[in-house]
């Protein structure tokens, strides 16, 4: 006969959970000690990946401007070097990389060293030091409130490198022309603003300084801008690109290029969005009105497209085509239901490009392929025939075959085509 287990008494169950508890509020700390070391590991080990990167960033603007410190008494290259501080400070700030100071609060980045000289392919030896935060009471007592982290990085100094065949003889590469565009260029913030570069020649580098911010790489790059104050202060940013290429290197600075308005902090405020907000002609974009204020009874919307000053849709969504390349400003004005208005434009909000069609190429192409060619490039007409016999291999044509956009018609040229 199994006789039946014995009950613990109720105090024995109270004991027992009196234990668990208290071996709990022991262990919570320890692992939440665990848990900081952890996110502080782990944020010195993401700094120092960026401060990797951005010892490369530093190493390729000194390869491309080596001679910036080869003749440090020219002007020109004087800004250069100025521009590699700001570029290293804005990069530091962004990762919260504390650089050294000389001791008065001035920040020091540490030129770039050039051991073997100043010619192509000598190396752009880089080396920086950064101090991050750490948050970890217990790691702080050991190592110090911030953790020293440094990185290095070596390019070949690329300054005046040339195009050129075996022997010699090579013509020198033209250097490019810095251009971009900021859409939209103002509004209320926060303003969000997509830059796309529209730079010439070539280029095979893009620094950007966003006024808020830095970027490298030709983008898209997108930016938020915010503006803080009371309503309708305003907030300018500058702009600036820097491209290079073997040939040389190109700026565009645009000083005051963003402005950005601080919104009502009650009543109706007219927010909207679009899409798409760039793209080829003809660009069919849809808006819708974004509502940000609450308690707000909406009566009427009345949308200008194009930024000719004429109203061109109503309601909260409007539709438009633009056919002809080029920027639009659109402005949005609402009213609620105690005749209260506000407005809003922004400028340069839609990014119109010109279509590009290449001429085919239709030697040996059959006469019955001619037109699916034709469109499929982005010609809207239709293709006109010399006489031949049936399905006939076409071997002449009256527009040559590689011509960009034929003038002066464009995507609407016309084209004949024979045996």
């Amino acid at each position: 006969m199994t006789l039946p287990a014995p009950r613990r008494a109720p105090d024995d169950r109270e004991r027992s959970r009196g234990q668990s508890l208290a071996e709990f509020a022991l262990v919570v700390p320890v692992l939440m000690l665990i848990l900081l070391i952890a996110v502080d590991f782990g944020r010195i080990y993401l700094g120092y990946i960026n401060l990797q990167q951005m010892a490369r960033v530093a190493a390729g603007f000194a390869a491309e401007h080596a001679s910036s410190w080869d003749i440090p008494d020219s002007p020109d290259k004087a800004a250069d070097r100025s521009k590699y501080q700001d570029l290293i400070a804005n990069e530091a700030a962004l990762i919260n990389c504390v650089l050294p100071d000389d001791g008065s609060g001035n920040v020091q980045v540490p030129d770039p060293a050039f051991p073997g000289g100043f010619e192509i392919g000598d190396p752009v030896q880089i080396q920086l030091d950064c101090q991050f935060g750490v948050l970890t009471p217990v790691i702080s007592q050991i190592v110090g409130d911030q953790v020293r982290v440094s990185a290095s990085s070596t390019y070949p100094v690329k300054e005046g490198a040339v195009a050129s065949v075996p022997g010699g003889g090579g013509a020198p590469v033209p250097p490019p022309a810095a251009d971009f565009v900021g859409s939209p260029q103002t509004g209320l913030s926060p303003l969000e603003v997509i830059f796309t570069d529209l730079s010439t020649g070539s280029p095979t580098s893009w620094t950007w300084n966003f006024g808020n911010g830095s970027a490298f790489g030709q983008g898209p790059h997108v930016r938020t801008y915010t503006c803080a104050g009371a309503p309708g202060d305003q907030c300018t940013f500058d702009v600036r690109l820097d491209v290079g290429n073997a040939g040389g290197f190109s700026t565009k600075d645009e000083s005051d290029y963003i402005t950005v308005t601080v919104p009502p902090d009650s009543g109706p405020i007219a927010e909207f969005e679009a899409t798409p907000r760039a793209g080829e002609e003809p660009l069919s974009v849809n808006f819708a009105f974004v509502e940000v204020t609450t308690g707000v009874t909406y009566t009427d919307w009345e949308w200008d497209l194009d930024g000719d000053g004429v109203v061109d849709d109503t309601g909260q969504t409007a539709s438009h085509n633009y056919p002809d390349p080029g920027t639009y400003d659109v402005t949005l004005t609402v009213t609620d239901s105690t005749g209260a208005t506000h407005s809003q434009t922004k400028e340069v909000f839609i990014v119109v490009s010109e279509k590009i069609c290449v001429v085919p190429d239709f030697a040996n192409v059959r006469r019955n392929s001619a037109q699916g060619l034709w469109s499929g490039a982005g010609f809207t007409t239709t293709v006109n025939f010399l006489g031949g016999n049936g399905n006939y291999a076409i071997n002449q044509q009256t527009l040559t075959g590689g011509t960009v956009n034929p003038q002066p018609d464009g995507c609407d040229s016309q084209i004949t085509v024979g045996p």
